[in-house]
């Protein structure tokens, strides 16, 4: 129990965002073409902004990789459950 004063512990009520709750409800065998979708649109909105340094189209690259971030969490996730 000494230890156990130092460990952070996981609040379980944090609330999901909308992307997770998405992706949760998504068969492990949808989530590939959704990575490819969230690659494509990170590389072009990137592409975009080079460009025009549109803040926009900048956010809509950060949103890509916070989906792509949730997408691979959660094959990760499923892939060791799979394991076991």
């Amino acid at each position: 129990m000494r230890g156990m004063m130092f460990k952070k512990k996981r609040n379980p009520e944090r609330e999901r965002t909308r992307i997770e709750k998405r992706v949760d409800s998504l068969p492990t065998s949808e989530l590939l073409p959704w990575t490819e979708n969230a690659l494509y649109t990170i590389g072009r909105n990137l592409s975009a902004w080079q460009k025009s340094q549109n803040e926009a189209t900048l956010e809509e690259a950060r949103v890509g990789a916070e989906a792509l971030y949730v997408i691979l969490e959660a094959l990760k996730k499923r892939h060791a459950n799979e394991r076991i």
